[in-house]
């Protein structure tokens, strides 16, 4: 009796152990898989511009806004991989475009002093409110829970981005504020 239990348990044990494998390394559907080069995606374009950022502004609270970024979206690239490498999953990207990447360097290296500022403030404003929205839906129907978590977690960070992309804005000028806004 004592080794039917133990040989039960131990099957149960093993059962238990295989579908938390097969859960943890379950592959992405299409639509997570998108999600996923979408928000690296954008992860790259949002450090490659706060690095620009760095090498280019004076102002405190730019320099401040843009550590932040760097930080935070290469922390969120880390778990994306992490997560990629646990599932085999190869998303296409569906993110911000190279060449409007370019473009957005391109006008920010034109650009000097509070013209830089409020032109960086503006474009991490505009990211961040289509990030953010991808996100939100990420979070709300994933059916991977890792993706879920994820994203679930990554909203706080890239919504006080946002809010301090948009203080910034508001100490520029108004004629700043309403370019960079649209």
């Amino acid at each position: 009796m004592m080794a039917r239990t133990l040989c039960v348990l131990g099957m149960a044990l093993a059962l238990a152990s295989a579908a938390a494998y097969a859960q943890q390394h379950a592959p992405l559907d299409t639509r997570e898989q998108a999600f996923v080069a979408q928000a690296t995606s954008d992860d790259a374009m949002q450090i490659a511009l706060a690095q620009l950022a760095l090498g280019k502004s004076s102002n405190g609270k730019v320099l401040a806004l843009a550590k932040k970024i760097v930080s935070d979206h290469t922390a969120l690239n880390l778990q994306f991989a992490q997560l990629a490498s646990n599932t085999g999953s190869k998303g296409h990207a569906h993110g911000v475009p190279a060449q409007n990447i370019a473009g957005m360097k391109a006008h920010l290296q034109s650009l000097n002093g509070e013209a830089f500022d409020q032109a960086f403030a503006g474009i991490m404003v505009k990211e961040h409110r289509k990030i953010i929205a991808a996100y939100e839906v990420a979070a709300q129907t994933s059916a991977d829970p890792r993706l879920k978590k994820i994203a679930s977690q990554g909203i706080p960070v890239l919504q006080g981005h946002l809010a301090m992309a948009q203080a910034l804005m508001k100490d520029g000028s108004p004629a700043e504020q309403r370019r960079e806004a649209k």
